[in-house]
């Protein structure tokens, strides 16, 4: 008797013991194969974005978060006047999810990338879609610097006609804040299946492939209230890219709106407190200020920093500063100072930064700034400019 309890006892035993193992080797089966549905998690696969200017690709990442990946296309240091991409740089855009890019005659490149992704499963959007550009010469103190009341300067760029001849219908006339309609002809049918036939002027591209240079000021971003139809308009895109993720890419837009909005009222603080509403600033990319709140630049160079001042235009920017008690030069982060430096000394001015923001330099990279902390600094040079 004794032997048969323990001959059973140990089957017992065994049998516990095997029937422990296996169910441990069916339950790592079953997460191997992918069974256990808390075992693998569903990975999105980020929108993968191109932009031209920094502006651009802040707001990008502000408002897409962890589901963009972007790519600035001018690099640290460059101009985005002047910047030509690379065939290869050209071939990783056509494989992207997205183009956006300021437009407005900004980026000389733009025209003949646009016609190169022609076709391509990538969808277009031009960022200043729905705002009313200001002609050229319409507050640019450049060159001619437009002092009718002390100058008799012959004004070259009135046949623009300014207001008349803007024959920029701005279908999209979108109420910026009002109503937020962005119409991005959503008929690329992105919701379904991402099939972006992208029909070039679906996006305003017709209209815009025929500007010249100097008919508009392409620098909206430097406006806060402008800037906030840019970044609407990366929202509509981003929302029409990956609609399931559109609650979140609208709050991170709403949150970038509340903070434009309060940068315009430090700004117009700034002006109020000002003795001065003119500056000297070495390229003429500020008319957007005297729109909004009434400041006066006297570009030393056009809009453009490649047009460079004549003998006479650089004794006339002399004069006016020193008949209107100019005391301060505003240099630029990537824009060459040689004549800049030529009109401080021979007004004996001082030196003051703005940053233009088209692109970061080094040092703005290592300090982690963004669009509002260089806004920011414009405002403190400029305060220190108009005092």
């Amino acid at each position: 008797m004794k032997p048969t309890y323990y001959i059973l006892a140990l089957i017992l035993v065994l049998s516990a013991f095997l029937a422990a193992c296996g169910g441990t080797e069916e339950e790592l089966e079953e997460v191997d194969s992918g069974e256990d549905d808390n075992a693998v998690e569903e990975t999105i696969e980020p929108l993968e974005v191109f932009t031209t200017i920094f502006p651009l690709e802040d707001f990008a990442n502000k408002i897409g978060g962890e589901f963009v990946e972007v790519t600035n296309m001018v690099p640290v240091g460059a101009d985005a006047h002047t910047f030509d991409p690379t065939p290869r740089e050209m071939i990783d855009v056509a494989e992207g999810d997205a183009f956006i890019y300021n437009g407005a005659g900004l980026e000389g490149f733009a025209d003949a990338l646009i016609d190169t992704l022609e076709g391509e499963d990538i969808l277009i959007v031009q960022a200043s879609e729905g705002i009313d550009l200001i002609d050229y010469d319409d507050h640019s103190h450049d060159h001619d610097h437009g002092h009718e009341e002390d100058h008799d300067h012959d004004h070259e760029h009135e046949e623009h006609g300014h207001e008349e001849d803007h024959d920029h219908d701005h279908e999209h006339d979108h109420g910026h804040e009002e109503d937020h309609d962005h119409d991005h002809d959503h008929d690329h049918g992105h919701e379904e299946d991402h099939d972006h036939d992208h029909e070039h002027e679906e996006h305003g591209h017709e209209e815009d492939h025929g500007h010249h240079h100097h008919d508009e000021d392409p620098h909206v971003w430097l406006d806060p209230i402008l800037a906030i139809t840019l970044a609407e308009n990366v929202k509509d895109a981003f929302i029409e890219l990956m609609p399931e993720q559109e609650e979140l890419f609208t709050d991170n837009f709403e949150a970038l709106k509340e903070e434009l909005e309060q940068l315009d009222e430090e700004f117009q603080e700034m002006v109020d407190a000002a003795s001065k509403d003119t500056f000297i600033v070495s390229h003429a990319g500020y008319g957007y200020w005297h729109e909004r709140y009434g400041l006066e630049q006297i570009g030393i160079s056009g809009m453009s920093p490649t047009e460079e001042p004549s003998q006479r235009q650089i004794e006339e920017i002399i004069e006016h500063a020193e008949e209107n008690d100019l005391h301060h030069v505003m240099f630029e982060q990537n824009i060459p100072t040689q004549v800049s430096e030529v009109v401080k000394d021979e007004v004996g001015a001082e030196a003051v930064y703005l940053h233009n923001l088209e692109a970061l330099i080094d040092e703005d990279v290592e300090n982690n700034e963004d669009y509002f902390s260089l806004m920011r600094r414009n405002i403190e040079a400029l305060r220190t400019a108009l005092q």
